[in-house]
């Protein structure tokens, strides 16, 4: 996801544009070492920035890391409305929605939102058949079907959840290597003391 962000802004050529490549380059390196914090206050300065594209893919990138960095620190509020400022963006882009969906799917399990997380999984659900998503974005892909299990053990409907496991597990199974940092979000793992 960031990788595509830091790709277009790798295009930049006044400074102040260089301004905007170095936040994205500043947050891509937190989050790598797991400063979620320092990751959003970088994805934050972003959003804000006069150069970012009012629209496109970018924005929606950058809406999305910011939701994502915010989600983990327990601001799930925050989270929310940035994902789904990202889903609009990506939407009136043309851009894939997978990576979005797949981060509300994930936000809405850890707020234990079933019902959300059971409509985002069902918008999911085709892009994942339809994009061959288990070949490009495999890690991901058995991330929400895991994460629909556990809305299915919630739901008491543990055959059907016991399903999505092995499905994960078979993705996993197929595409071993370990996930690069940040890969998957791991919402609610910062969240403030006191």
């Amino acid at each position: 996801m960031l990788a595509l962000v830091l790709t277009l802004a790798g295009n930049v050529t006044h400074a102040s544009d260089l301004e905007l490549e170095e936040y994205l380059q500043r947050a891509a390196s937190a989050r790598a070492r797991g400063d979620w914090q320092s990751a959003a206050h970088q994805f934050a300065q972003a959003i804000n920035h006069a150069d970012l594209p009012r629209g496109g893919t970018m924005r929606s990138e950058v809406h999305l890391e910011y939701g994502r960095s915010m989600g983990v620190l327990c601001q799930y509020a925050e989270a929310e409305k940035y994902l789904l400022k990202a889903k609009d963006i990506a939407a009136q882009a043309g851009a894939p929605m997978f990576p979005v969906l797949q981060e509300l799917l994930a936000v809405s399990v850890a707020q234990k939102k079933y019902d959300a997380a059971t409509a985002y999984f069902a918008q999911l659900q085709p892009l994942i058949e339809r994009e061959s998503r288990i070949k490009s974005s495999p890690l991901q892909v058995a991330n929400a079907f895991e994460k629909i299990a556990d809305v299915l053990m919630a739901a008491g409907k543990t055959a059907e959840a016991d399903a999505r496991r092995a499905e994960a597990a078979r993705v996993r199974e197929a595409a071993p290597k370990k996930a690069p940092a940040g890969t998957i979000t791991p919402y609610g793992a910062q969240c403030p003391k006191g």
